[in-house]
């Protein structure tokens, strides 16, 4: 064997050609002698590796813990610990176990156990301001993994939105819900300017012409199958509506109550297994797995049909994205008269508006235009807000009227009146331009939902470098400046500030009355509500407010003006009021967003 080398260290046969490539001044093989004793026979075996990493690994969070306890220390705010935080992946797996685990001790009102509390994703809602009660509204939790800096403080809820390069979104926390890439929500700096640039204009006032003729519609045939069939279940009804309603003004694709197919087509297309509407159905079914899990993965689970449905949407969306684009390319002017200010249109025509106005002077290197992805990207993300935000404010709306006949009274007064102007006039349909303004009991009845069961429970941000900020408490030292160190995350607590008694007075009251600003109602835009600016952040605030507060708006009172004209709302059974109170202020059943459990069975009273 004299083309092979037996290396004394490694205990291995090597070629001769490897002393080769050896330089010609390199240490003869018999130096290694000294270091036989360190060869592969002496390795740790599995059993004392698994020891050691396990040790370092505790070394390493212990070390980083008491870091973190340092920079929490000398921020000057008050500060308490958890052995792990909400944004982890573990919190995903383990909040629903927990909540499931402390459902009884949660309905008693005493929020979460404190050794829990911190470990839950979304846990203000359940332990509502216990925690600000406490540590102030402004306190820090720091674990191994990082610092939290929540704030139910409207002062500094306006100062942290407006400092939207300071305070960016946590990536992590926002890639779940970027499937196709950055989108309007996600995107930050000159990426989020760029897709607000062509985003933003898609929300106008055709749009919510379009959003509230197509919200009558479906409202008026889902009363007409309440009269033939009755309500086979008032969460499922709602969660329907708000699906056809988005297809219809967020895509072009106006889907009937009773047909289950794309439009013009009696069957599913060739091609598909699944209809469009049988697709989307499913993407919301299986929507968390879908965000949190690979779709190559889910095909091989029971997940499967979520993936499959998935895999069609997403084929329903570029086919139709296609077809938009060449009807543009072939006429700027081009608009799809049956659904005339649908997004999906606009954005396009946005797109390739900005595309042929490009602004020639920055040498070509100025992005105009979406790509497919990222018309896909915000399309996705319209169909995520528009569907499951809104019906689950109807479905709390719905809840509130059920459990309050006075608030009922109320709401359905104003409604009886604006349809009692209309038919003097003539008209057997409310008008977008004419009646909606007239609505300002039923739009302050909104508000007071969102505010009381705000749809998200955090505005998350983060800052990647220290960042100071003022937390005036009225004492004469808080008013200093406090850093939060580099990778603090920043929580703006919505239920803390919505409950907070300093601006909300029995804040667990559902009170339209306290939006009415001389008898004229809120003003419409998410700027202004509250008795004091960032009270109430339920669409946010500053330059990355929610740009479809208009549309949230506008579906929401159509439903209720056709649904209230009709019909009453009432609980269902004998379960005390006590109790559904109990299910809808101290537990809730949300994955992505806040949402009710749907044992709260409501019915319909036939009105005329």
């Amino acid at each position: 064997m004299a083309d092979r080398f037996r290396s004394p260290v490694l205990g291995l046969t090597l070629p001769a050609r490897f002393l080769a490539c050896c330089p010609s001044r390199s240490i003869p093989p018999e130096s290694f002698q000294p270091f036989v004793g360190i060869g592969v026979d002496t390795m740790l075996s599995i059993g004392q590796i698994i020891p050691l990493a396990i040790g370092a690994f505790i070394l390493y969070r212990t070390g980083t813990f008491l870091n973190n306890i340092r920079l929490a220390r000398a921020t000057g705010l008050p500060f308490t610990y958890s052995p792990y935080l909400e944004f982890e992946t573990i919190a995903y797996f383990g909040s629903p176990l927990l909540r499931w685990k402390y459902r009884d001790y949660l309905l008693q009102g005493k929020g979460w156990p404190r050794w829990a509390r911190f470990m839950i994703k979304d846990w203000p809602w359940e332990d509502k301001r216990r925690a600000h009660d406490e540590w102030g509204d402004c306190f820090l939790v720091v674990a191994p993994t990082g610092i939290i800096c929540y704030a139910a403080d409207p002062a500094m809820s306006m100062d942290v939105t407006k400092r939207r390069m300071d305070f960016t979104k946590p990536p992590d926390k926002y890639a779940m819900i970027q499937p196709y890439g950055t989108n309007i929500v996600t995107a930050e700096g000159k990426q989020w300017q760029f897709h607000v640039r062509i985003t933003g204009p898609t929300f106008n006032e055709a749009n919510n012409h379009l959003n509230w003729t197509e919200t009558l519609r479906q409202a008026q045939s889902l009363s007409d199958s309440w009269g033939r069939w009755g309500s086979r279940d008032l969460h499922l009804d709602i969660y329907s509506l708000t699906l056809n309603i988005i297809s219809c003004a967020g895509f072009g694709i106006r889907q009937d109550w009773s047909n289950d197919t794309i439009v013009n087509h009696d069957k599913v297309p060739e091609g598909h297994e699944l209809s469009f509407l049988q697709a989307i159905t499913t993407v919301v079914h299986y929507i968390v797995p879908i965000l949190l899990l690979p779709t190559k993965l889910m095909l091989y689970t029971p997940l499967r049909k979520g993936a499959k449905a998935y895999i069609e949407f997403e084929d329903y969306m570029r086919t139709l994205i296609n077809a938009e684009k060449r009807k543009i390319d072939a006429n700027a002017d081009y608009e799809n008269l049956d659904t005339k200010g649908n997004l999906l249109t606009a954005m396009l025509k946005v797109s390739a508006s900005e595309a042929r106005n490009a602004n020639k002077g920055d040498g070509g290197t100025r992005k105009t235009t979406f790509n497919d992805d990222e018309v896909l990207g915000n399309a996705f993300m319209f169909f995520l807000a528009g569907y499951d935000t809104t019906a689950n404010s109807m479905i709390y709306g719905s809840v509130c009227l059920a459990l309050y006949p006075e608030l009922q009274d109320s709401v359905v007064e104003e409604i009886d009146r604006v349809w009692d102007e209309a038919e003097k006039e003539g008209r057997t349909e409310l008008d977008y331009d004419n009646d909606y303004p007239k609505l300002k009991y039923t739009l302050c009845f909104m508000y007071e939902i969102l505010r009381a069961f705000p749809v998200v429970i955090h505005l998350t941000k983060m800052c990647w470098k220290p960042q100071p900020i003022v937390w005036r408490t009225g004492k004469e030292t808080d008013n200093a400046p406090h850093v939060l160190p580099a990778k603090c995350r920043m929580y703006l607590n919505t239920t803390g500030t919505h409950y907070n008694t300093k601006y909300w007075s029995n804040p667990y009251k559902i009170d339209p009355d306290r939006w009415m600003n001389d008898a004229h109602g809120p003003t419409s835009a998410a700027r202004k509500p509250g008795p004091v600016k960032g009270s109430f952040i339920g669409f946010s605030e500053g330059a990355r407010a929610c740009i479809g507060w208009k549309f949230a708006e506008v579906e929401f009172l159509a439903f209720f003006a056709v649904m209230l004209r009709q019909y009453r709302v009432r609980l269902a059974g004998d379960v005390p009021k006590e109790e559904v109170e109990k299910q809808i202020f101290l537990r809730c059943a949300g994955d992505i967003t806040l949402s009710p459990f749907d044992n709260v069975k409501l019915t319909l009273d036939k009105r005329r």
